[in-house]
């Protein structure tokens, strides 16, 4: 019997709310079939690096080694994948999407940010490391995000030598943005959809 097809869920800073699209995403991908992969990491609210990487390690253990495997990270989740990346020493995944990833200046974080996020950056900006650890990594960002200019995410992109796709007036890509719902990134990591990204159903709340 063939191995169901699995995703891997990295939620921010702060966690998810119940209405947020990873939430959303993870309930439609379990009901479509697939493996879900959905770590809570520990401390949420005030993030430490350490800790985060060692629960992503110990998940991965779970997940074993899984060709099939789409990673799917949101904002913090997604420089906690750029560390991982640079420790280990082979393929971890088919495919990754790197939503809204911030852009932090450690000495100065923004007002909001919760203690230990200065910890995860600056990331690293190891190409090398992100094309052994997935096959396709691809950064989605926005260009009206609070954490991070457009240039500052495309920026990422291009020292990980990975394409950035802009989803334009999308914010931080949450849903007080309207993510919400977000059928694109279901059908994506069922590979029924590609890239660029396609943005919230017209009509959908902010």
């Amino acid at each position: 019997m063939s191995r169901r097809r699995s995703v891997l869920i990295l939620h921010g800073w702060g966690g998810n709310k119940p209405e947020h699209w990873q939430e959303l995403a993870a309930s439609a991908l379990v009901g479509a079939g697939m493996t879900v992969h959905y770590p809570r990491m520990p401390e949420p609210a005030a993030p430490s690096l350490g800790s985060w990487l060692t629960r992503l390690r110990e998940e991965a253990q779970v997940i074993g080694d899984d060709p099939t495997l789409t990673v799917l990270c949101h904002s913090l989740g997604a420089i906690t994948w750029m560390h991982y990346a640079a420790s280990v020493s082979g393929r971890v995944a088919d495919r990754v999407l790197l939503v809204a990833p911030p852009y932090v200046m450690p000495a100065i974080p923004p007002i909001d940010a919760p203690a230990g996020v200065a910890s995860f950056f600056p990331p690293p900006m190891d190409a090398a490391a992100i094309a052994r650890a997935a096959a396709h990594t691809m950064v989605v960002a926005s260009d009206n995000d609070d954490y991070a200019t457009f240039e500052q995410a495309r920026t990422y992109a291009q020292r990980l030598q990975i394409p950035a796709h802009l989803l334009a007036g999308a914010g931080h890509i949450s849903p007080y943005w309207g993510y919400g719902e977000w059928p694109w990134v279901v059908e994506w990591c069922l590979g029924r959809a590609g890239l660029p990204p396609r943005p919230r159903p017209v009509g959908a709340a902010p």
